[in-house]
């Protein structure tokens, strides 16, 4: 916190933001040093004050999903009498984000093979372009003729490697999918 934050904060509001954003009370302790240097000690009965409000909007199943869906750690910061609500809507929250993460994964694997594939192919094409050439020895064709051929068992093997992840990607999406119909949010 700056200096201005400091001397005009409004602890209980703080408290209150930061608990309804999932973030662990020990940051009042980050706070008391960013202000230590301003002379300013923040109110702890104010800010625990405001905390404990936005547990009780924080702590809620619809909270709980968003919060897992979009990734979110979650720190065990709800009170026993809430946790087990919250905790109903971030785990499936949370499984959406893991799916999702995958899918993304998936995604690139993709787009990386057929990237290295057009490549490949520009190699071969270029090769192949020597082979023909008046200058080309038969010992410089034979030499390219091997690499053409290695050329071509990469792309064969990168295309197995995109078709393997584009069908785990349609699974990925199946599973999300369904998931995502069977969700009450």
């Amino acid at each position: 916190m700056n200096q201005s934050e400091c001397l005009h904060a409004d602890w209980h509001l703080i408290g209150q933001a930061d608990a309804s954003k999932g973030v662990h009370s020990s940051v009042l302790d980050e706070y008391r040093n960013d202000c230590a240097e301003y002379a300013v000690v923040p109110s702890r009965q104010d800010y625990h004050l405001g905390y404990q409000q936005g547990l009780k909007q924080f702590c809620t199943r619809t909270s709980g999903f968003f919060y897992g869906k979009k990734g979110s750690k979650y720190r065990g910061i709800c009170p026993a009498a809430l946790e087990a609500e919250f905790l109903e809507g971030y785990v499936p929250g949370y499984e959406l984000f893991m799916i999702s993460d995958v899918m993304t994964r998936l995604r690139i694997s993709v787009t990386d093979a057929e990237r290295d594939i057009r490549k490949i192919r520009k190699l071969i094409s270029a090769k192949e372009q020597l082979l023909i050439s008046d200058k080309s020895t038969p010992a410089d064709r034979q030499r390219l003729l091997g690499e053409i051929k290695r050329h071509h068992r990469d792309i064969f093997w990168l295309r197995q490697d995109a078709d393997d992840s584009r069908f785990r990607l349609m699974r990925q999406k199946s599973e999300y999918d369904h998931k995502l119909r069977t969700l009450p949010y």
